[in-house]
């Protein structure tokens, strides 16, 4: 009998991993809030000027098929070139269309509930889901929860949280709509959020200054295709030596794809060379590296590095590098003080709203999701050590607090990373979801769990 999975989630991983069940023959229970299935926040933004960070020949959402995109464009009259980046709406269009076909294909054997997932047990046969409308028994549960908001700020008094100028995520509604054409705006972090609440500003009119402020002032790098990558330096056994091998690539004369290439051709490769360093070597590199690998690997599509760079020389948009003091709300603004690196003295800037755009939470224990929330308190869930996602074995599964992975609990996407470091894009995704529908649906494992 095949078995019958439930996905807590229904974004981008969830019916990534739907679509691939389905195909293998499981049945299929949803949890997904949303109405529709596929974009969750990410691909649900309409702005025009919010592309993907990867050419469309890199983002087919399903496994064994690199050109299921293309060719999905071609059929709608739209440009199918491989190296071009297309918008995330259409890139969630596309995503809901897929989950039309999945649902065509599947007929009742899948199912999506517009809920959330409360709670979960284990059970002598499988596990029983509390999806606050309804509890029902499924063979297996994925947590499919994407990314979280970002980690609250620090030094924001009560007032100005409750302000109608602050606002905790990009994705916060009236975020990107300025109540003011020209007022100022603070952005909290430099990386690829914080550059979509730019352009969402200023695709939503707003004409004022902007000013973006981060610890290392770090802005994502220009994402550019090459036909080939070169070698990615597999002699190098650590972090150290990659790193140096990597440095060398770039600066070689005869090099004309230089540190990005290097980086691309790192891909494939990275996960394994994550897992087999120790401990306090991922922590060094969580520490010290991570900053600095982020805006080298996960890059700005090219226009949207050219509308950047364009904003800066014309003194609408300028970068502070520092750290943020207390963020406080007077009738008039939100005063925000700013200690620059290498100066004593504070600045305060007024700013008409404030947006955090740090980045997602990635530490499990702090996550108001009430899913995750109960799965640490039953102990079927771990923090990973460096407060950086969950404790997952190779194939997803959740280690239970025990040390024993679970056959029933499993987990994809973002909640795999500190286990993994590459597993939030959509290649990272898809890969998961193929292997991880293979693995449900192997009778042998689900006797296994029974037994």
């Amino acid at each position: 009998m095949n078995p019958h999975i439930a996905i807590a989630g229904g974004g981008a991983s969830g019916l990534l991993l739907a679509t691939a069940l389905i195909d293998a023959g499981a049945a299929v229970t949803i949890v997904e809030p949303r109405e529709t299935l596929g974009a969750g926040v990410a691909y649900s933004t309409a702005c025009p000027l919010h592309l993907l960070n990867a050419p469309a020949s890199n983002m087919s959402a399903i496994h064994g098929e690199p050109t299921h995109l293309l060719r999905w464009l071609a059929e709608r009259g739209e440009n199918s070139d491989g190296t071009r980046f297309i918008q995330r709406s259409l890139y969630g269009i596309y995503l809901r269309s897929l989950a039309d076909d999945t649902a065509r294909t599947a007929g009742s054997r899948l199912r999506h509930v517009r809920s959330t997932v409360s709670d979960v047990v284990l059970t002598e046969d499988g596990v029983l889901v509390d999806a606050g409308s309804e509890t029902f028994a499924a063979d297996a549960l994925i947590v499919a929860v994407g990314n979280a908001e970002p980690a609250p700020w620090p030094r924001v008094d009560a007032d100005a949280l409750g302000s109608h100028r602050y606002f905790q995520s990009a994705w916060a509604d009236g975020a990107m709509v300025p109540r003011d054409p020209a007022e100022t705006v603070v952005v909290l972090g430099t990386g690829l959020t914080a550059i979509d609440a730019v352009l969402g500003l200023r695709d939503n009119g707003h004409a004022g200054p902007i000013v973006m402020v981060s610890r290392r002032g770090l802005l994502p790098h220009e994402h550019r295709v090459f036909d080939s990558p070169p070698p990615a330096a597999p002699e190098a056994a650590n972090v150290r030596d990659l790193i140096k091998a990597l440095r060398l690539e770039a600066r070689r004369p005869s090099s004309t794809r230089g540190w990005r290439g290097a980086i691309d051709a790192l891909r494939a490769q990275t996960n394994a060379r994550w897992t087999s360093l120790e401990l306090d070597d991922q922590r060094r590199f969580v520490r010290h590296v991570l900053p600095y690998w982020n805006v080298h690997r996960h890059r700005a599509a090219p226009q949207v590095a050219k509308a950047v760079t364009e904003l800066i020389a014309a003194g609408t948009l300028r970068m502070v590098t520092g750290r943020t003091g207390e963020i406080r709300v007077t009738p008039e603004a939100l005063h925000v003080s700013v200690r620059r690196t290498g100066q004593t003295e504070t600045d305060v800037i007024a700013a008409g709203r404030v947006i955090n755009c740090s980045g997602p939470e990635n530490d499990v224990t702090k996550l108001p999701n009430p899913l995750i929330r109960r799965l640490l308190e039953r102990g079927y869930l771990v923090a990973h050590p460096l407060q950086i996602g969950a404790v997952v074995d190779l194939d997803g599964a959740l280690v239970a607090a025990d040390g024993t992975p679970s056959r029933r609990l499993y987990a994809i996407g973002p909640v795999r990373f500190g286990t993994l470091i590459e597993t939030t894009a959509i290649p990272e995704i898809r890969e998961q979801a193929q292997s991880l529908a293979v693995t449900l649906t192997e009778t042998a494992t689900l006797k296994e769990a029974s037994g």
